[in-house]
């Protein structure tokens, strides 16, 4: 028994120490989503899409671009679902809540991508450094430090953040069609999208981001997902007010009349 006890307790110290590594980097996302707001507000637009200009590199093309930055998501989940196998139930909606947003965003949305503008390498590397942080979080999370008993699934505060996430990535995907099919083929030049919730903000696939992983905070009821869904709002709020703000200037007075909101429909 003594010997056993031996055996474990650097086991024990072992997990202690991820667990507080795990949580640290949670807590470093949070707070960089403090600086992230604040140079995407006052220092520095996004420079990509509609906003990109030469002196950040060499430019990449977009579907490239997409697949590589966005797949160290789905390389964190093969890998621990390889090292520890398939977990609990609940953990695995969760994880099929997380994974399936990035099989598209990796996958589907850059092969279908019709008339995108190069994306700068700077661009790229950085929204690929920050998926393979996003990446450790979430997987090791849900597939190694932390099982959801089943009762899990018939809580309300699961049920509450599953329909959230569910409402979110509806309005995710259906707006990321409306921009696709905004020029028919062989045109160019900008429109107003119109349809879904662009009819109430200027930024309607960056608010169905934010209601997708506000959802998944809710479910999760965790650390890494409230982590994620901050990060989140402090990254695509202020290029949603900067969309909104070239928006007012390209359309002038026909897009003002509208109405409508940068990101959060009624409100801000």
């Amino acid at each position: 028994g003594r010997n056993s006890r031996r055996r474990m307790i650097p086991y024990f110290e072992s997990a202690v120490e991820e667990m507080t590594y795990h949580d640290i980097a949670c807590w470093a996302m949070i707070f960089t989503g403090l600086f992230t707001v604040v140079g995407l507000t006052k220092l520095v637009t996004a420079p990509y899409g509609r906003h990109s200009k030469a002196g950040w590199g060499i430019m990449v093309n977009p579907k490239l671009a997409w697949m590589l930055m966005e797949c160290p998501n789905l390389v964190f989940i093969a890998y621990y679902l390889y090292k520890n196998g398939v977990p609990a139930t609940a953990n695995v909606v969760l994880l099929l809540f997380y994974g399936g947003h990035y099989v598209n965003r990796s996958l589907i949305f850059p092969l279908r991508i019709r008339n995108g503008k190069k994306m700068p390498i700077t661009v790229m590397l950085a929204a690929a450094f920050y998926c393979s942080w996003n990446g450790y979080i979430q997987s090791k999370y849900l597939l190694e430090l932390h099982m959801y008993p089943d009762s899990t699934l018939r809580s309300a505060r699961f049920i509450l953040g599953s329909v959230v996430f569910v409402a979110g990535f509806a309005i995710n995907y259906t707006s990321d069609e409306i921009l696709r099919n905004l020029r028919k083929p062989g045109e160019t030049g900008y429109k107003i999208p119109r349809g879904g919730a662009f009819e109430y903000v200027s930024c309607a696939n960056f608010f169905g981001e934010i209601v997708e992983w506000t959802g998944f905070a809710i479910a999760t009821g965790s650390l890494p997902g409230v982590a994620f869904a901050f990060y989140t709002f402090a990254n695509t709020a202020p290029r949603g007010v900067s969309h909104h703000k070239w928006y007012l200037e390209k359309f002038k007075g026909e897009y003002e009349a509208l109405g409508r909101k940068a990101v959060i429909p009624f409100i801000w």
